[in-house]
């Protein structure tokens, strides 16, 4: 292998997550040499992710871009399809799609979809759309959904699904082309998102997908500086049941998880220069995690620290 095709798979491997809905943004990063980047959905009533990516992808030539996540129950997953394969029409090749149940609180107050048991119903959602985006029809009478229809076009889209307890990884190993963590401790993916992925893929037979790992990141050399910002980002998914079993699972006592423990913050959270973060991302990706979303963490200037991230990113 050269050293040229090992910088572009180090790159390939390490993409930006944005919560902006600012096609502008994304303009900017695929101009400091960024691979790709994953964009979040934005605060209830904000923009359409769907249609922030369509903006984005008509402003950029090569940024790909996913999603993280278009919350599942927003739309009927023929219609999911219809809006990826027109995205994909407009920039073959540069989309990925993760989905997932989101918020089902918010859900049911928005849409007024009470989903009792949601792997359940992520599974048959993904058995509705995945034959749409792949062959371009589906015949399908379920729980949920019943649709027969045949679309004008079919893709090879990536379908990753959000994942944060085994039955989700396992899920993700059965039936999408990768999982979405956030906010998992990297031991906590390794020693439980990872087999529960390889046991899912196994009992289909097919190879286990890749892992995108989310990793908080700041720009401080100073230990407090880092611990405060890290607590501010994350105290609010210490207070969701979701987050709160993971953390858990993953070791740490309730006193640790709520308020949220310095040992809980320095689990997640990679801190420094830009040659210590280098570092220690390059480490996290030798223990076996496939890919990395790094979430940029503001000490005390967004704008210019993300711009410092994304030429870190950028230039790996």
């Amino acid at each position: 292998m050269t050293n040229k095709e090992e910088v572009r798979s180090l790159r390939e491997r390490i993409g930006i997550m944005v919560a902006s809905t600012d096609a502008t943004k994304l303009v900017k990063i695929e101009d400091a040499g960024v691979d790709h980047v994953w964009v979040a959905t934005g605060p209830l009533f904000s923009a359409d992710l769907l249609t922030t990516l369509a903006a984005a992808l008509a402003r950029t030539s090569r940024l790909k871009l996913g999603t993280s996540i278009v919350q599942v129950t927003s739309r009927h997953p023929v219609f999911m399809a219809q809006q990826v394969l027109s995205l994909n029409n407009l920039a073959p090749g540069r989309l990925k799609l993760g989905i997932g149940t989101g918020a089902l609180d918010q859900a049911k107050n928005i849409y007024g979809t009470e989903v009792k048991a949601p792997l359940t119903y992520l599974r048959e959602y993904i058995q509705v759309l995945r034959p749409l985006l792949q062959q371009g029809e589906v015949h399908h009478q379920g729980s949920y959904f019943t649709t027969n229809v045949s679309l004008q076009s079919s893709s090879q889209v990536p379908l990753l699904i959000s994942a944060l307890g085994p039955g989700a990884f396992r899920l993700a190993g059965e039936v999408a082309d990768g999982a979405l963590s956030f906010m998992c401790p990297v031991p906590y993916l390794l020693n439980t998102a990872l087999p529960a992925l390889s046991a899912g893929a196994e009992a289909v037979g097919r190879p286990r997908p890749p892992v995108v790992a989310h990793v908080p990141l700041a720009f401080t050399e100073d230990r407090a500086s880092g611990l405060q910002a890290g607590r501010q980002a994350m105290s609010f998914y210490a207070t969701r049941p979701a987050y709160h079993n993971m953390f858990m699972a993953a070791g740490f006592s309730e006193q640790e998880i709520n308020p949220v423990s310095d040992r809980l913050i320095e689990s997640l959270l990679v801190f420094g220069d830009e040659s210590k973060v280098k570092d220690r991302l390059l480490e996290i990706l030798s223990t076996g995690i496939d890919a990395l979303a790094i979430t940029l963490i503001p000490v005390s200037d967004a704008v210019q620290e993300g711009g410092r991230l994304a030429q870190l990113i950028g230039h790996l």
